[in-house]
């Protein structure tokens, strides 16, 4: 069981063909998100004292933000664009996820058919570096 405190943590973003053939890495990011989708059914049965509820697993989503440190964010918005231009498609990418507790455990995912959307880009003026946001979105989380 994983001791309380988290040590550190690595994303690793992955780009890669239709195949799941790996095109390039992405430099490590700084701050990130996750958060499961889900969709609930509850029924209310007539006469019966219980409801029913059922929870459906729909994948999940985050995002991703930094300062301008790499040229991370703008080669994901790029090859996405470049992406749909050529074939009309969806870019799919790949999340990889580390995180290490005090105790020595180590937890590593792999969030596979990513799609990203929302990208922004702030300043705040003067010499402050530029603060960039994306959001994304898996259908799916895997242990590894």
């Amino acid at each position: 069981m994983a001791e309380d405190g988290l040590l550190g943590k690595k994303l690793q973003i992955v780009i890669t063909d239709a195949n799941g053939t790996v095109l390039e890495k992405m430099p490590e990011m700084l701050k990130w998100s996750v958060e499961e989708i889900t969709e609930e059914d509850k029924k209310y049965p007539l006469n019966e004292e219980d409801e029913y509820r059922t929870v459906h697993q729909q994948g999940f989503k985050g995002s991703i933000e930094g300062q301008e440190i790499n040229e991370a964010y703008d080669k994901i918005v790029d090859m996405k664009i470049e992406h749909q231009r050529k074939t009309g498609g969806t870019l799919k990418f790949i999340i990889f996820t580390t995180k290490i507790y005090k105790d020595g455990t180590i937890q590593k995912y792999k969030y596979p058919s990513v799609t990203f959307d929302g990208y922004s880009q702030t300043a705040d003026g003067n010499n402050k570096p530029m603060t960039n946001k994306i959001n994304w979105q898996s259908i799916n989380r895997e242990r590894i």
